[in-house]
């Protein structure tokens, strides 16, 4: 550790981010930091709960002359999307996230997701909790598990012990903005099977091999236009087709995460030797057209073509082809009354072709429910018509937008007066806690706040330090005026 990371360290919100990164925590995996909240708790006094999703509950008291003021829970959760670049050794079950300071931001030098999302807001409230000079409400402070998975940390807790009025999210990576409302969503997974069989006699393998692009959240980036490497590799397949190229597939990685636009893909392309040559000016002539298309976010995209040994197995690409071309991908349809806003998206953020056939998994996002139903009923239909089975996980509600909220007003005044101007007010297209919360408790009162943050979901993922202290002033002054 440098001195300038040290000197970051004494601040309390940077120092417990520091603390949480020591910790490893994978969706599903969050035992250990689990634990270290509630001994965090306990050594301050404070009441903690810890209950069996590893969700964490820990309340204080309200400060001096706030007794009667309605409770307040801040939440954030404690897992992590874990991306890595390629050739990268890292276990994220075992090794700490290693950050870097660059100018204004932090992040991992490329090398892993940082994991601001939500380590950030985790710290943002460890800090409040801390701090004993604070004017503040009774607080909640909930800490829930899985979120960037299938949310079952916050579905399985049990909003009867809730005791607050207001909830303060802290998920959101924009410091102008007050959020508040967003879509609902659901996984889906594709299985197909294929027929597999050896390489044909004189025939060799390459694999083909698309990496470098910018990838990133598959709801707050997914209209960003960033690509995706699977929609090159699989474009780069079919104009072998279109140029009456001979080949069949062995293994096909394309993406790894359904949460994250896949950045990097490959496929093992087997084909008749004399060939190579005809293959490698198709390959060259797309490369170069997907770095016209991806002037920004493509500027590091790399295609290779390597050869490689004989695969014990191989499949006609039809079915793979067939998946990649039909299932949705992409926006479906944005919001009519808020301009700019994402709607209804599917991400296809992995797709895989075993010997046992094409597998795609997809996160399907909508603020209305029935156009999400729709787009996972595509997703079947496609699935029966190739002979193969869909199924989908309970999926999250959407956050209801609520055309009067107290706390959004008291929000607004604490924007204005430490800052100087209006914060925007605004719904996205991604799913937060929220959704739950305000299901099982419909009068609660939500927003989410929360630090610029760039790339989440993928090893660029980085962070603003002069945001982080903003949100922590502002979060500070919402509190000071919730009385």
């Amino acid at each position: 550790m440098n001195a300038e990371q040290e000197r970051l360290l004494q601040e309390p919100v940077f120092r417990h981010f520091h603390a949480l990164c020591q910790i490893p925590h994978p969706s599903f995996h969050e035992e250990q930091i689990s634990r270290y909240l509630v001994q965090w708790a306990c050594e301050r006094g404070l009441e903690s709960y810890q209950d069996e999703y590893k969700n964490v509950l820990i309340r204080k008291p309200a400060s001096a002359g706030y007794e009667n003021a309605p409770c307040v829970m801040l939440q954030a959760h404690t897992d992590m999307v874990c991306e890595k670049a390629p050739g990268v050794e890292h276990d994220f079950e075992k090794d700490p996230i290693q950050w870097q300071i660059e100018g204004d931001r932090i992040n991992t030098n490329g090398r892993t997701t940082l994991g601001a999302d939500d380590g950030v807001g985790v710290a943002l409230a460890l800090s409040i909790l801390e701090d004993d000079t604070l004017p503040h409400p009774a607080l909640e402070v909930l800490f829930t598990t899985a979120e960037e998975e299938d949310f079952s940390g916050a579905a399985g807790f049990d909003a009867d012990t809730m005791r607050s009025k207001y909830l303060i999210n802290l998920d959101h990576c924009c410091d102008q903005d007050i959020l508040c409302g967003s879509c609902g969503g659901q996984a889906a997974e594709l299985s197909v099977p294929v027929a597999s069989g050896p390489v044909p006699a004189g025939w060799v393998a390459h694999t083909l091999t698309i990496s470098g692009l910018l990838g990133g959240h598959s709801a707050e980036d997914i209209d960003q236009g960033h690509g995706s490497a699977t929609s090159m590799l699989v474009r780069m397949l079919l104009a072998f087709e279109e140029q009456s190229i001979p080949f069949k597939l062995g293994p096909v990685n394309g993406g790894s995460f359904r949460l994250a636009i896949p950045r990097d893909a490959s496929a093992v392309v087997c084909f008749p030797a004399e060939l190579q040559d005809k293959l490698c000016s198709v390959i060259d002539q797309l490369r170069d057209e997907f770095s016209l298309e991806l002037l920004t976010s493509g500027a590091q995209m790399t295609a290779s073509f390597a050869s490689t040994e004989l695969p014990a197995w191989c499949s006609e690409p039809d079915v793979l082809l067939t998946v990649a071309l039909l299932s949705p991908d992409g926006i479906y349809q944005m919001n009519e009354a808020l301009t700019g806003l994402v709607d209804t998206s599917d991400n296809m953020g992995e797709l895989y072709l075993t010997q046992e056939g094409v597998r795609a998994v997809y996160e399907i996002r909508s603020a209305r429910p029935s156009l999400g139903n729709y787009l996972y009923q595509r997703i079947c239909r496609l699935a029966r018509m190739l002979g193969g089975t869909c199924s989908t996980d309970r999926g999250y509600p959407s956050w209801y937008f609520r055309p009067q909220s107290q706390l959004r007003s008291v929000a607004s005044e604490a924007y204005c007066e430490l800052f100087g101007q209006e914060p925007r007010y605004l719904t996205v297209h991604g799913g937060l806690e929220v959704g739950f919360f305000s299901e099982k408790k419909p009068g609660l009162d939500a927003i989410s706040i929360g630090p610029n943050c760039w790339n989440c979901h993928s090893p660029s993922e980085e962070m603003s330090i002069s945001s982080v202290r903003k949100v922590y002033q502002l979060l500070c002054g919402i509190l000071a005026r919730c009385q």
